[in-house]
């Protein structure tokens, strides 16, 4: 009993502080759009949108699932005495990391220039994927190191990176671009960032790394397991950015960069809301691997109610505040920007749909289910795929909102069945009244 209560109060404390953080990150973003969005033209920032889905997509596919397999690893090797073994992981991940990065960028020069390929012979979709090379491995490091110092347990330090070091350094830019009056070098600003947050955070780990002691391993992770465990991780994300980011491309393909930028901040807006799950899911993930695979069955089912109803709490009054006014919060960005409000309200909906399942996809992911959560995602993104494709060109931003909503709950859906069925543990909010 003693143990469960103090696995509460450190889940809430951590939760809150987390959570403090991840706020503060996204009022510097908002602070940081809403002066780019009033001041840039609209062409320019949905050009910034288009890029900034093109590298997260790009940035999964290089990682490899990586940043998301060295949490379920440090639980492990925390589990079975082996923490030291992190060193080596690390050290592996970064090897892998170099070689994914030569063979996609090879693999992009191919399709560019060797092949011709038609849709990068647009002058403005080159040259913004050519940027997206050029900042895809700094920004793939920033990404794994954010995690990393997570493993290291270093959670503040790593929210403080992702969250205040990210969001902080684009208001920095947009305020320096204000001053300039030129907000032309917006997409060369935002590169130079990932620069430096991947140097700093760098240098962070390396220090925390020969500060552990080096004991004989007990356990050796190798390059095979760490990509046998990662690729199903790695597929698991790319589909879900897909889901989030294939609307945009197809938005941009039949209408216009403005439109992205008008459902650009809509998507930006809902992303807000989930900053709440993501808080949480960043404090319980290594310990759900941790408690899962030491077999403490009991404490983990404690954790996953708490963190359920802890989400829920927090994220209907964001919710139902955002949907209220929602048109009021887009013409913050500008005028126009309220074209995409009733896209605003579908994505809320879905929103909110997740916010009552809960810890879905790190649940599968920290249990060694990446398969399963695999599979899920790719038939959610088939979904997902034909639904942009009939409604988009026809509805705009209206279909690609139904397209990402209906996609969202059904994988959601889809997990919340499969867990309690296999573990009869509840991420859904009401899951706690089944018998």
């Amino acid at each position: 009993m003693k143990s469960l209560q103090s696995l509460k109060s450190v889940f809430f404390k951590k939760s809150i502080s987390v959570l403090f953080i991840k706020v503060s990150g996204i009022v510097l973003q908002f602070i940081a759009i809403f002066i780019i969005t009033n001041n840039a033209s609209e062409v320019l920032f949905g050009k910034f949108n288009f890029m900034s889905y093109a590298l997260i997509l790009c940035g999964a596919i290089c990682l490899l699932g990586m940043n998301n397999s060295f949490l379920q690893f440090s639980g492990k090797l925390q589990a079975q005495d082996s923490f030291n073994q992190i060193v080596s992981l690390y050290w592996r991940m970064f090897v892998i990391l170099v070689a994914n990065f030569i063979i996609l960028f090879l693999v992009y020069k191919c399709v560019s220039d060797w092949f011709s390929l038609a849709y990068f012979q647009d002058e403005d979709v080159r040259t913004l994927f050519n940027k997206v090379i050029l900042v895809l491995f700094p920004y793939t490091i920033s990404i794994l190191n954010f995690q990393v110092l997570r493993g290291l347990h270093l959670l503040y330090m790593s929210e403080i990176a992702s969250n205040l070091f990210r969001f902080g350094g684009l208001l920095i830019l947009s305020l320096v671009l204000y001053y300039l009056d030129d907000y032309s070098y917006l997409i060369e600003g935002y590169i130079l960032i990932f620069y430096i947050i991947s140097i700093i955070t760098t240098l962070i780990i390396v220090f925390q790394l020969f500060k552990l002691k080096k004991n004989k391993p007990l356990v050796k992770i190798g390059y095979k397991e760490i990509v046998k465990t990662s690729i199903p991780m790695s597929f698991s994300l790319i589909t879900l950015l897909m889901m989030q980011s294939f609307d945009v491309f197809i938005l941009e393909k039949y209408w216009s960069f403005e439109k992205v930028a008008f459902y650009g901040a809509a998507v930006k807006i809902t992303t807000g809301i989930g900053i709440i799950l993501m808080t949480i899911n960043a404090v319980i993930a290594p310990d759900i691997s941790k408690l899962y695979f030491s077999k403490q069955y009991k404490e983990l089912k404690a954790l996953i109610i708490k963190s359920t109803m802890l989400n829920f709490y927090l994220t209907i009054p964001a919710i139902l505040f955002i949907f209220i006014f929602s048109e009021k919060i887009l013409a913050l960005f500008g005028d126009n920007y309220v074209l995409a409000n009733s896209a605003l309200l579908i994505m809320i909906i879905a929103q909110m749909f997740n916010a009552f399942c809960g810890s879905v996809g790190v649940y599968l992911n920290m249990t060694g289910r990446q398969k399963v959560y695999l599979y899920i995602l790719v038939l959610a993104l088939i979904l997902n795929i034909v639904l942009n494709v009939l409604l988009i060109p026809k509805h705009g931003m209206l279909g690609a909102a139904l397209a990402t909503g209906i996609s969202m709950i059904f994988w959601n859906l889809t997990g919340v069945i499969y867990i309690y069925r296999k573990d009869k543990i509840g991420v859904f909010i009401l899951s706690k009244y089944l018998k």
